[in-house]
Formats: structure tokens, sequence, C-alpha cells
């Protein structure tokens, strides 16, 4: 059973493709947030631009290494132009968090999460995070050390300090009452 149906668009909402675009409100749930296609290609065309530069090496034969490095960076282009063709959508509704990307769809209820936050990696992106609540982290044993936060990505259309604010809210207004 889907529980949502097919999300509105830029063009649709009368918004230039452009413009960032929070669809719904508080009052008025869903809210939805997407990844900017704009960034995900350029990160496309920074693999791209890699493989070529790697292609222009004048090699006599090519051995195993540089074939397995080539079919990385082509693997790496192909999936950034995926993720700019079907970027990855952030749904908030009262039932909880939903993150659909191009493979698959993960869905959380509210009291899965203690806090999201942001973190900036070595300058180059800002990735949402969202920590996980002592209630579904195993209390004993060997996997209580593998459940660490869950990564949300980056690249969003609004900044990542903003989508932190906005899901913090949700979790308050949606989440179990303490």
């Amino acid at each position: 059973m889907k529980r949502h149906g097919k999300l509105r668009t830029k063009e649709e909402l009368g918004l230039p493709k452009w413009m960032a675009a929070v669809e719904g409100s508080f009052d008025d749930p869903p809210i939805v947030m997407r990844k900017d296609r704009l960034k995900l290609t350029l990160a496309g065309l920074a693999f791209l631009a890699a493989f070529g530069l790697l292609l222009l090496i004048p090699v006599r034969s090519y051995s195993t290494w540089h074939l397995l490095i080539l079919g990385l960076l082509a693997l790496g282009a192909v999936l950034a132009g995926v993720g700019a063709m079907f970027p990855t959508t952030l749904i908030l509704d009262p039932s909880g968090l939903v993150l659909r990307t191009a493979f698959r769809t993960i869905e959380h209820p509210w009291n899965h999460f203690a806090d999201f936050r942001w973190y900036r990696r070595r300058n180059l992106t800002t990735v949402v995070l969202a920590d996980f609540s002592d209630a579904i982290r195993p209390k004993r044993g060997w996997r209580r050390f593998l459940l660490g936060p869950l990564d949300l990505g980056s690249a969003w259309e609004l900044p990542a300090s903003r989508i932190v604010d906005v899901l913090n809210e949700a979790r308050a207004r949606w989440g179990p009452r303490t």
C-alpha cells in the first residue's frame, strides 16, 4: 500500500525549475523536499571529466587496475545521471518520514528518531543526519555498535540547516509525546 500517490511537480505548483520548492506545510501535510538536480548533474560532469582525463593518458596496454578504475568512474557517472533524472525525495507526514530514492523507499515512524542534525564533510558537502532513539537501539549484543545515524544525504534544494529545522519541528509536532 502506497502512503503517497503522485507528488506534484514544480510546474504543477506554478514554480520555475530553478526555484527551491517545498510542497505542503504543517497544516497541509505531506511536506515534500527534493534534492537539487543541478548539483547532481554537476557531480556527474565531474565524474565524466575524470573519466575522460583517464582515457587520455597514453598506455601501451591497459592492466586490470586501469580497467577497474575506468569502470568505477563510469559507474559513478551513471549513478549521478540516474540521481539527476530521479532526485531523492523526502516526505514528512504525521505518520513518519519517507525517503524515496531511484532504487528504494525507506519509511520510518517518528518514534524512531531522537534528533536531526547536519554535518559538514571536509568543507565539501553538508549532509543531514538522523539520530535513532533509544527505543529501537538494541540494548545488548554486537548490533548496538552497528546502528549509527541515518544519512539522509546532501545536495538538497534547501540549505541543510533549514531541512534540519523542518525535520526537528515535524518530529516535535507529530512525534511521540514525552
